[in-house]
């Protein structure tokens, strides 16, 4: 069974509860009990860097990106998250916080894609969420294939867990399985544009060759670092390939705080970053002055986007 039967099972499992499969094309009836807006197929909302911590003000952030979703109309079909899902080390306390604070999008007729960051960890994750475990595409590791109208959205597992239980620095890595289950999925072209995505950097997960060797990658997207980047990678110098790469925000931890919303086009897809605060290395009290470099921040990123045009 695929992903997509997978969910299509769900669906009709929990058709009781106001989940709906998705459509082939554009926006789709309404989902969820007592909501009669529609769903955009065509687009991905794309959250990343949670690290949900009891006691502190990271969860009450999330739940504003999270009403925020819920508010959208149309609402996205998918919402993503690319890993950093628990606070520090993967404690059980900050996946059951997790659920909750996700419990709203449950029957609200949006697919949820969860990845894992460093800060995961694979035993705890799998009690609070084992149907994300269930519908990976490979055992042992979280990888999903999100499907829309106009392009395929590939979500990778870079988490390399530490031995040590306790740290948490641990660089970006795709193991042998993955890294050849995703060169034949690129090698398999459906005529779609796809993009890859993980937790970590480019450089760390080191698919740069694969990306840009594929006739139907158009972007790599990624967390971990916080910020709002755009950059590129080539194929080589004498070769006008490239493949463009983006950084997506924290949901509420540091740095550029917000979430991305991309949309699937005809031609091309387009990434725009909903932020709605800059702060290092906590937020300010709610008495002191905003410092003016964070200002300067929220100001440039004011409707700042990133297009990806599809391969032809």
């Amino acid at each position: 069974m695929d992903r997509r039967q997978f969910l299509e099972s769900v669906a009709l499992l929990g058709a009781a509860a106001g989940v709906m499969p998705a459509a082939l094309n554009g926006c789709s009836p309404a989902g969820g009990k007592g909501w009669r807006g529609k769903f955009d197929e065509n687009l991905v909302c794309i959250i990343s860097d949670l690290h949900t911590n009891p006691g502190s003000y990271q969860p009450e952030k999330l739940k504003r990106v999270v009403a925020d979703i819920l508010a959208m109309n149309p609402r996205p079909r998918n919402v993503i998250t690319l890993g950093d899902n628990a606070y520090l080390t993967g404690k059980d306390e900050e996946y059951a916080l997790l659920k909750e604070i996700l419990a709203p999008l449950d029957g609200s007729g949006i697919v949820f894609t969860m990845a894992h960051g460093n800060h995961d960890r694979r035993e705890n994750f799998v009690k609070f969420f084992p149907e994300q475990v269930a519908s990976s595409a490979l055992p042992d590791r979280l990888v999903h294939v999100v499907e829309t109208p106009r392009a395929d959205l590939i979500v990778l597992d870079s988490l390399q867990e530490p031995e040590d239980t306790t740290t948490w620095i641990t660089p970006g890595a795709l193991d042998d399985a993955q890294r050849a289950w995703l060169e034949e999925r690129l090698n398999a072209t459906t005529g779609k544009p796809v993009f890859v995505m993980s937790h970590h950097p480019i450089d760390e997960v080191k698919i740069n060759a694969l990306l840009t060797g594929s006739p139907t990658c158009c972007g790599y997207i990624h967390g971990h670092d916080h910020v709002w980047r755009t950059d590129w990678i080539k194929k080589s110098y004498g070769s006008r390939r490239i493949v463009r790469t983006l950084c997506v925000p924290s949901t509420g931890h540091w740095g550029d705080i917000g979430y991305t919303l991309l949309r699937m086009e005809e031609d091309r897809a387009v990434a725009t970053l909903h932020e709605y605060e800059y702060f290092f290395p906590e937020p300010a009290q709610p008495d002191e002055p905003k410092p003016a470099e964070w200002a300067a921040i929220e100001a440039d990123h004011k409707g700042v986007a990133c297009t990806f045009v599809y391969p032809r």
